[in-house]
């Protein structure tokens, strides 16, 4: 059997436990020593193994055989490869046995090329095919010829730690990282094999007709004859021709970046916008951290012209998000070029990169790319070593180098900005609705309107707004941003250049943000009764459609244009305009709060009162069955006088599953007074019941409540049978429903002393009592 030189000295079991010197803190460490521990590597003797020296094609298949069959395989010195004439080499045989059985392939030229360094996709190739590691299955083929190895090992990492580089050149410590990231059984050397692993190897070498040929060599005489690769005339490591007459060079340590440039989509800004992101990049570094130093770029729409202060931000804190400026680019012949950088690219993690500037155009578009055709567009250094890192293969091209290229950047189509004199602003109802409200004479009101802003463009200040709608009892209009309990504008009759009534008018600041929705809720603080404020009229804020007139809807100016926004034209181009009840270029449409009631009184809360918990029995005879607690409004602080909340009358719905009431059996009582009773009217005696109850002063059941105060009443009914059906389900219940809405008849009908009002100013649409039940 040939055994394969690959500079690789044998040691002794002893020798194999201690860990070898130079890969103790090496970042392959601990790969290279389980390679170690199994005797398939051994070093360059002297304790050292060289991780950071390159391995040819030829070491790699040695390290790979006894990784996969713990032994070296003999193998004929019959030329299988083209490139296999002239003195036989230690590795043709074992290279010949391995073509045969389909675990390397050789070039389309016929060679091997055995000395030349092994790249990652080809050391993937030969280890999953030793190994027999299954392919994936595609329905359709995949882009490149490699891609299928490496999907086959997806979920190790592989594509990942070589930075998605399928050329990536090899070294002795790669070769063990990835060896042992493949995750497949590694042989010990020197172990019996069993006949099933090696039995197509040896049937190979067993059928060859050309025995194996030995050829006699003394290193350390000074004459390079049979496999030796070189003769120094000594036999000692590091000066370039190893212990074993094997050429070694000097190690190298090297970090490698990979740089992703980000899509940022298409955009329109307006001219006179700072720190507009015209560019962004991810990068990562490999092996050891790098600073980079350079980056050239090309302007791949329109001219560097549009834009002035061309800055490089990157992030410093790690959320994703460049906050830290690091270089000013500098604009010279048509090329945008960052020096000096000094910006640190982690191992650990990725970092983000952002080129902004201020644009000074208003017309035409920017965007930027990668100077991709100059062979040194990025420019960065090993931050352990300094060293510089050459070579840059862009997206799936070639390593333009005859060895590695230490950079790898992935590029995608820039999409352009487009610029524009000035912005738009688009003004539409918020998405959180807003309903109806019973408004307090002499407080603030409840939400009454709420309206989004967006931006487009550039941000953008709103300077005035016109709201509409409102009534003689309310004292101004008041701009809240959400949360917040003092409201950043208030507006006014007397703010109109046009006053009229319901209409108020406010001058402001408040600035939309580009792209950003910005929410404003609308509220109304009231006159008081005692000043004049008119029970019953209704408010129903709107912000008007029109555009003509003095008072418009919103005024606003861009704020890096520093020019005024144009009133709709009503076309469906948005041309530095402000759009009202729209999301996108049109005709405007009014945007109107729902309809308000003004009130000297109102009800605070309707709650249940029952003392009975839900689950009790269902009782027989004359009982309380439900029991409720009307509380009225606090009376407000600018209020003289006082007011009351007088219940007139109240539709309880009943619902008594297999429960009979006795006919004219219900009424209607203050819990205070429970024998003063007024008699309600009924829909039925049994099933799903209608109780009406009024005339309570003509009956003397008291229902008046005076600010901040409250009455508890109660409903009343005979039951007959609590079960008709013996050994049926029973249930009682007495609600209250639909009593918050305004459009509809409800449950409650009560009056402030002025007008009468059908619906309640409460959250809860429905108030139910005890639940009773049999069994």
């Amino acid at each position: 059997m040939l055994v394969l030189l690959i500079g690789l000295l044998v040691s002794t079991a002893s020798a194999q436990s201690q860990p070898f010197l130079d890969s103790e803190g090496h970042p392959q460490g601990p790969q290279i020593e389980i390679l170690h521990i199994h005797g398939i590597v051994q070093g360059y003797g002297y304790g050292l193994y060289r991780p950071d020296v390159p391995i040819n094609r030829a070491e790699f298949l040695k390290i790979l055989t006894l990784a996969v069959y713990g032994q070296e395989m003999a193998g004929s010195a019959i030329p299988c490869f083209t490139d296999f004439s002239g003195a036989p080499q230690w590795f043709w045989g074992p290279a010949c046995i391995a073509e045969q059985n389909g675990i390397i392939m050789g070039y389309p030229d016929g060679t091997f090329r055995g000395e030349q360094t092994v790249n990652l996709v080809e050391a993937l190739a030969m280890a999953e095919r030793a190994w027999q590691m299954p392919a994936p299955y595609y329905f359709h083929q995949p882009s490149h010829w490699y891609d299928k190895y490496f999907d086959a090992v997806l979920d190790r990492g592989v594509s990942e730690y070589f930075l998605g580089n399928p050329g990536h050149l090899l070294t002795r410590g790669d070769a063990a990282w990835l060896l042992v990231a493949l995750g497949q059984h590694l042989s010990t050397v020197g172990e019996p094999v069993s006949s099933s692993s090696v039995s197509s190897l040896s049937s190979v070498s067993s059928a060859s007709s050309v025995s194996s040929v030995y050829v006699h060599n003394v290193c350390g005489n000074r004459v390079k004859e049979g496999t030796e690769q070189c003769d120094d005339g000594n036999a000692e490591d590091g000066d370039g021709c190893s212990s074993i007459c094997v050429i070694v060079p000097e190690p190298i340590q090297h970090s490698a970046i990979r740089l992703d440039q980000r899509a940022l989509g298409t955009d329109t800004v307006a001219g006179g916008s700072s720190q507009t992101v015209l560019f962004s990049f991810d990068a990562n570094a490999r092996w050891q951290d790098a600073i980079l130093t350079g980056l050239k770029f090309d302007a791949e729409f329109g001219a560097f012209t549009a834009a002035v202060n061309y800055r490089l931000y990157e992030d410093q804190d790690g959320d994703g998000k460049p906050e830290s400026q690091v270089s000013s680019g500098l604009v010279r012949d048509n090329v945008l070029a960052f020096s000096g950088i000094g910006a640190r690219i982690f191992e650990s993690r990725g970092k983000r990169f952002e080129i902004r500037a201020d644009l000074v155009q208003t017309s035409g578009h920017l965007a930027l790319a990668f100077r991709t055709s100059d062979s040194a567009y990025v420019e960065a250094v090993g931050a352990i070593d300094g060293r510089e890192l050459v070579g840059i293969r862009t997206d799936q091209g070639g390593c333009p180098r005859a060895d590695n290229c230490w950079i790898a950047v992935y590029t995608l189509e820039s999409a352009p900005v487009t610029l524009t004199d000035r912005g738009n602003l688009f003004v539409t109802e918020a998405s959180q609705p807003v309903r109806s409200h019973q408004l307090l004479a002499g407080v603030q009101s409840a939400d009454l309107l709420r309206l989004s802003f967006r931006a487009t463009d550039e941000d953008i200040m709103i300077r005035r707004m016109t709201i509409t709608g409102a009534s003689d009892a309310v004292a101004e209009i008041q701009f809240f941003d959400p949360g917040a309990s003092v409201p950043f504008a208030t507006a006014h009759t007397s703010g109109c250049r046009t006053p009229a009534a319901g209409k108020f008018c406010t001058a402001m600041q408040f600035t939309a943000r580009k792209d950003v929705l910005r929410d404003v809720i609308v509220r109304a603080l009231l006159t008081s009764a005692d000043d004049g404020a008119r029970s019953g009229v209704t408010v129903a804020l709107t912000l008007s459609a029109d555009t003509s007139g003095l008072d418009k809807a919103v005024e606003a100016t861009g704020n890096s244009s520093q020019q005024d926004l144009s009133q709709n034209d009503g076309d469906f181009s948005a041309e530095g305009e402000v759009f009202i009840g729209r999301a996108a270029a049109g005709a405007n449409n009014a945007i109107t709060g729902p309809t308000s009631d003004v009130v000297h009184a109102a009800l605070r809360s309707i709650t249940n009162a029952a003392s009975s918990s839900d689950g009790t029995t269902i009782p027989t005879g004359l009982h309380t069955i439900g029991v409720f607690r009307f509380a009225a409004q606090d009376r407000p602080s600018v209020a003289r006088s006082s007011r009351l909340v007088t219940l007139t009358t109240l539709s309880f719905d009943v619902t008594a599953t297999n429960v009979l009431f006795g006919t004219g059996s219900f009424a209607f009582v203050n819990m205070m007074s429970p024998t003063v009773a007024a008699p309600c009217t009924q829909s039925a005696r049994t099933g799903n019941i209608r109780v009406t109850c009024s005339g309570f002063v003509t009956y003397g059941v008291n229902t008046s409540i005076p600010f901040g105060d409250y009455v508890t009443l109660g409903l009343k009914g005979s039951i007959e049978n609590a079960q008709i059906a013996t050994g049926g389900n029973s249930t009682l219940q007495v609600s209250l429903s639909s009593i918050n809405n305004r459009e509809a008849t409800g449950g409650v009908t009560w009056n402030d002393g002025t007008s009468a009002f059908q619906w309640v100013d409460i959250g809860a649409s429905e108030i139910s009592s005890t639940l009773y039940r049999i069994p």
